[in-house]
């Protein structure tokens, strides 16, 4: 159930930045738009990597796996915004996987509470 809640939620996000993307035609022909849906989508597989063993082993501790995943999760995006500020590469690239991540982030949350609900009940 989580896998498909939260692969429903990416794909939704990533779809409402391929059509803004769509609409502005210089983002879409940009290397932007590939290092942005590249770091987005590596964000996404790391929480898939940090929470599946942890759902399928024992479902009633997940929280440590929860505090584990968004740690993860802030500490690679951070890394991935210095990156791109040390080496003066476009900031704009941040904002856009920002503008996503944040949204699967809180989308992420209500999966996982629904996925704590359906174990717990």
């Amino acid at each position: 159930m989580y896998l498909r809640n939260s692969g429903l939620s990416f794909l939704a996000i990533f779809l409402f930045y391929l059509v803004f993307a769509l609409l502005n035609q210089e983002l879409f022909m940009s290397n932007r738009f590939i290092l942005a849906v590249l770091v987005f989508t590596g964000l996404f597989l790391i929480g898939w990597a940090i929470m599946l063993p942890s759902i399928y082993k024992n479902p009633k501790e997940l929280m440590v796996s929860i505090i584990f995943l968004y740690t993860i999760q802030m500490l690679l995006f951070m890394v991935f915004a210095a990156a791109m500020t040390y080496s003066n590469s476009e900031l704009q690239v941040v904002i856009d996987v920002l503008c996503m991540f944040l949204p699967l982030n809180v989308l992420n949350v209500f999966c996982i509470i629904h996925t704590l609900k359906s174990t717990l009940t």
